[in-house]
């Protein structure tokens, strides 16, 4: 279990630092090189963008898309 004193410290960072902080775990959790996940979602950003403009796939609204995360979170 986290510390409190850490967990409080944490939430008075600014949004900027709490951020930092946030990629940094997420990061510490895989053990790939930040090089190497840069460079994959460059690729997989690529793919998309190409699979969009050839029209073998559709765009949705933000709204539409933050719906169902929340609604598969919630579950």
């Amino acid at each position: 279990m986290i510390d409190e004193n850490i967990k409080k410290k944490a939430l008075k960072l600014s949004l900027k630092e709490r951020a930092e902080l946030a990629h940094m775990l997420i990061d510490s959790l895989h053990p790939e090189s930040e090089f190497e996940s840069e460079e994959a979602w460059s690729e997989e950003l690529k793919r998309r963008i190409d699979r969009y403009e050839q029209g073998k796939s559709a765009a949705k609204p933000w709204s539409e898309v933050r719906k169902k995360a929340h609604a598969l979170i919630d579950r």
